[in-house]
């Protein structure tokens, strides 16, 4: 099976931020049952995606990634951070055990309170599956162990998953078969309306079913003949189960929501890249000065 391109992962992006964000309670419960059963949800959750936007950016993280930080509380009263990392590159990367470390490292330097990692892989390669950083040195070790969930692994439980009332269910068919149809849009169409059939099926209410519409066209992009024609295969399941759930002007509505928050990603990520690298260039510039003027400076200086 190819390995999926590196503008293909991009896109990706957007739609498990948009999802995890929507429906987070709902991750943990079906990845992490014993998390979500800590965790008191009567109290709010606080996305901190501008700290977590900083961090990446000073950490080096690629585009090819999906970060959320989270605030929860547990029933127990104690304060949790949690880190989930949505991996949508197709190949094994050997610096991933690292930069989960140095997410971490940060992260306890920054709020000094517990973090919990986890880690969603989506990529094909069946044999890498990280884990753990570990380094070692004269007697001095340090070992990181966060938990990993492969979505592949899902293939063997096809049918839990069309059964399952949980939205990570249709999110993952979804992922399971963008990967498999990578290149070949007539299949990509019939699947994707196996998998927009089985979402309006679960009988949710219209909310819920726009918001994994919208992870599905993101997804799942098809060429512009092929979208038309699946928009009106859906408009013939509804009318013909007498379901309403999402008018064809309301999908139009979402594709193209879906396409101007891409483009905004985009240049909001590039915008991002310029100023740090200019505060980065900046900072570098005044060491130099201070270190011509003054001689060699402390290390641990920053």
């Amino acid at each position: 099976m190819p390995d999926r391109t590196s503008a293909e992962s991009e896109d990706y992006d957007s739609p498990w931020k948009d999802v995890l964000t929507r429906f987070f309670p709902d991750f943990m419960l079906f990845f992490f049952p014993q998390v979500h059963a800590a965790i008191d949800w009567s109290r709010d959750v606080e996305f901190l995606d501008k700290e977590m936007q900083h961090l990446a950016a000073k950490a080096a993280i690629g585009r090819r990634t999906v970060d959320k930080l989270a605030r929860v509380w547990l029933k127990n009263g104690d304060e949790l951070r949690i880190l989930i990392h949505v991996e949508v590159q197709g190949q094994r990367e050997t610096q991933f055990p690292l930069r989960m470390f140095t997410y971490y490292y940060r992260l306890f330097d920054q709020y000094e309170s517990p973090i919990a990692s986890f880690v969603i892989l989506t990529d094909e390669n069946a044999n890498w599956r990280p884990n753990e950083y570990r380094a070692e040195l004269f007697g001095t070790e340090v070992t990181l162990t966060f938990t990993s969930v492969k979505l592949s692994d899902y293939r063997a439980r096809l049918q839990e998953l069309e059964q399952s009332d949980s939205p990570f269910a249709i999110v993952v068919l979804a992922q399971l078969a963008a990967s498999e149809t990578h290149g070949d849009p007539e299949n990509r169409f019939w699947r994707k309306l196996e998998i927009a059939k089985q979402l309006y099926a679960r009988g949710w209410e219209k909310e819920r079913v726009i918001a994994l519409l919208e992870f599905l066209d993101a997804l799942m992009k098809l060429p512009d003949e092929m979208d038309n024609a699946f928009n009106e295969k859906v408009d013939e399941f509804e009318e013909e189960k007498k379901m309403l759930y999402v008018t064809s002007f309301e999908r139009v509505g979402i594709r193209k929501g879906i396409a101007i928050g891409q483009e905004q990603g985009k240049l909001e990520g590039k915008l991002e890249g310029k100023l740090e690298g200019k505060a980065e260039g900046s900072a570098e510039i005044v060491l130099r000065i201070l270190k011509r003027r003054f001689g060699a400076l402390d290390e641990a200086v920053e």
